[in-house]
Protein backbone atom coordinates (compact mmCIF):
# COMPACT_ATOMS: atom_id res chain seq x y z
CA UNK A 1 0.00 0.00 0.00
CA UNK A 2 2.51 1.95 0.51
CA UNK A 3 4.42 2.14 -2.68
CA UNK A 4 1.01 2.86 -4.09
CA UNK A 5 1.02 6.10 -2.15
CA UNK A 6 4.62 7.29 -2.86
CA UNK A 7 3.35 9.00 -6.51
CA UNK A 8 0.33 10.18 -5.08
CA UNK A 9 2.61 12.23 -2.26
CA UNK A 10 5.11 13.27 -4.48
CA UNK A 11 2.90 14.80 -6.93
CA UNK A 12 0.67 16.19 -4.01
CA UNK A 13 4.00 18.05 -2.95
CA UNK A 14 4.92 19.27 -6.69
CA UNK A 15 1.71 20.76 -6.64
CA UNK A 16 1.88 22.08 -3.26
CA UNK A 17 5.63 24.19 -4.37
CA UNK A 18 5.33 27.71 -4.97
CA UNK A 19 5.07 28.45 -8.88
CA UNK A 20 7.50 30.31 -10.37
CA UNK A 21 5.90 34.13 -11.48
CA UNK A 22 4.70 34.05 -14.66
CA UNK A 23 6.12 35.97 -17.41
CA UNK A 24 3.54 38.25 -17.43
CA UNK A 25 3.99 39.19 -13.45
CA UNK A 26 7.91 39.71 -14.35
CA UNK A 27 7.19 41.54 -16.95
CA UNK A 28 4.59 44.37 -15.19
CA UNK A 29 6.88 43.99 -12.28
CA UNK A 30 9.81 45.29 -14.28
CA UNK A 31 7.89 48.00 -15.78
CA UNK A 32 6.11 49.44 -12.22
CA UNK A 33 9.65 49.20 -11.41
CA UNK A 34 10.98 51.16 -14.04
CA UNK A 35 8.19 53.98 -13.63
CA UNK A 36 8.81 53.83 -9.55
CA UNK A 37 11.83 54.74 -10.60
CA UNK A 38 11.69 57.56 -12.42
CA UNK A 39 8.03 58.25 -10.30
CA UNK A 40 11.06 58.64 -6.82
CA UNK A 41 13.65 60.79 -8.85
CA UNK A 42 15.70 57.76 -9.10
CA UNK A 43 16.85 57.73 -12.49
CA UNK A 44 19.95 55.60 -11.37
CA UNK A 45 17.59 52.55 -10.65
CA UNK A 46 15.63 52.95 -13.95
CA UNK A 47 18.61 53.21 -16.21
CA UNK A 48 19.70 49.98 -14.33
CA UNK A 49 16.56 48.26 -15.86
CA UNK A 50 17.76 49.41 -19.41
CA UNK A 51 19.56 48.13 -22.37
CA UNK A 52 22.70 49.94 -23.20
CA UNK A 53 21.05 51.06 -26.69
CA UNK A 54 17.92 51.69 -25.52
CA UNK A 55 15.70 53.80 -28.32
CA UNK A 56 13.08 56.04 -27.29
CA UNK A 57 10.56 58.04 -29.18
CA UNK A 58 8.07 60.85 -28.50
CA UNK A 59 4.81 61.49 -30.36
CA UNK A 60 3.72 65.25 -28.82
CA UNK A 61 0.69 67.08 -29.88
CA UNK A 62 0.86 70.34 -29.12
CA UNK A 63 -1.98 72.68 -27.73
CA UNK A 64 -1.81 74.96 -30.53
CA UNK A 65 -2.52 71.60 -32.79
CA UNK A 66 -0.40 69.30 -35.12
CA UNK A 67 2.03 66.62 -33.78
CA UNK A 68 5.91 66.62 -33.25
CA UNK A 69 8.30 63.73 -33.60
CA UNK A 70 11.36 63.14 -31.49
CA UNK A 71 13.92 60.67 -30.39
CA UNK A 72 16.21 60.69 -27.44
CA UNK A 73 19.24 58.65 -26.80
CA UNK A 74 19.56 56.94 -23.63
CA UNK A 75 21.86 58.77 -22.08
CA UNK A 76 19.66 61.83 -22.95
CA UNK A 77 16.59 60.51 -21.33
CA UNK A 78 18.23 60.09 -17.77
CA UNK A 79 20.19 63.69 -18.06
CA UNK A 80 17.10 64.95 -18.27
CA UNK A 81 15.69 63.53 -15.23
CA UNK A 82 18.72 64.13 -13.76
CA UNK A 83 19.09 67.76 -14.46
CA UNK A 84 15.27 68.30 -13.39
CA UNK A 85 14.17 70.61 -10.60
CA UNK A 86 12.83 69.06 -7.66
CA UNK A 87 9.66 68.07 -8.22
CA UNK A 88 6.78 65.16 -7.58
CA UNK A 89 6.66 63.46 -10.66
CA UNK A 90 3.51 61.06 -11.00
CA UNK A 91 2.96 58.75 -13.80
CA UNK A 92 -0.27 56.51 -13.55
CA UNK A 93 -0.54 53.25 -16.31
CA UNK A 94 -4.38 52.59 -16.50
CA UNK A 95 -4.83 48.92 -17.61
CA UNK A 96 -1.86 47.81 -19.05
CA UNK A 97 -1.19 44.97 -21.77
CA UNK A 98 1.06 42.98 -21.70
CA UNK A 99 1.89 40.09 -24.87
CA UNK A 100 5.05 37.84 -24.65
CA UNK A 101 6.89 35.21 -26.88
CA UNK A 102 9.75 33.50 -25.42
CA UNK A 103 12.46 36.43 -24.14
CA UNK A 104 10.27 39.28 -25.76
CA UNK A 105 7.69 41.31 -24.35
CA UNK A 106 5.48 44.79 -24.71
CA UNK A 107 3.41 46.53 -22.63
CA UNK A 108 0.65 48.97 -23.71
CA UNK A 109 -0.52 51.49 -21.38
CA UNK A 110 -2.71 54.05 -21.69
CA UNK A 111 -1.44 56.72 -18.80
CA UNK A 112 -1.89 59.96 -17.24
CA UNK A 113 0.84 62.40 -15.79
CA UNK A 114 0.66 64.87 -12.76
CA UNK A 115 3.99 67.38 -12.27
CA UNK A 116 3.61 68.98 -8.42
CA UNK A 117 -0.03 68.12 -8.71
CA UNK A 118 -0.77 69.12 -11.65
CA UNK A 119 -1.96 67.42 -14.99
CA UNK A 120 0.42 68.04 -17.66
CA UNK A 121 -0.69 65.24 -20.03
CA UNK A 122 -1.41 61.92 -20.92
CA UNK A 123 -1.02 59.43 -23.99
CA UNK A 124 -0.03 56.10 -24.02
CA UNK A 125 3.35 53.90 -22.96
CA UNK A 126 4.73 51.74 -25.49
CA UNK A 127 7.97 49.73 -23.56
CA UNK A 128 9.87 46.82 -25.25
CA UNK A 129 11.32 44.07 -22.89
CA UNK A 130 14.06 41.80 -23.94
CA UNK A 131 15.15 38.90 -21.25
CA UNK A 132 19.05 39.37 -21.47
CA UNK A 133 21.20 37.06 -19.34
CA UNK A 134 18.03 36.31 -17.66
CA UNK A 135 17.37 39.82 -16.74
CA UNK A 136 14.28 41.56 -18.63
CA UNK A 137 15.67 45.13 -19.97
CA UNK A 138 14.16 47.57 -21.67
CA UNK A 139 15.09 48.11 -25.39
CA UNK A 140 12.26 50.29 -26.40
CA UNK A 141 10.63 53.21 -24.90
CA UNK A 142 8.33 55.38 -26.74
CA UNK A 143 4.97 57.11 -25.69
CA UNK A 144 2.67 60.12 -26.77
CA UNK A 145 1.81 63.02 -24.80
CA UNK A 146 -1.65 64.93 -25.47
CA UNK A 147 -2.40 67.90 -23.24
CA UNK A 148 -6.18 67.29 -24.47
CA UNK A 149 -8.84 64.79 -23.54
CA UNK A 150 -7.28 63.59 -20.13
CA UNK A 151 -9.29 61.46 -17.87
CA UNK A 152 -9.98 63.95 -14.83
CA UNK A 153 -7.73 63.53 -11.60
Amino acid sequence: MADRLMPLLAAALLLAAPAAAAPKDEVLAVTNAFMAALDNNDPNSAEALTHPTLTIQVLSFPPEGGSRFRTMTRQQLFDNFRSAPPRKFEEKMIKPRIEITRDFAHVWAPYTLDIDGKRIHCGIDSFGWMKVDGKWLLTSFAWTADPKGCPPK
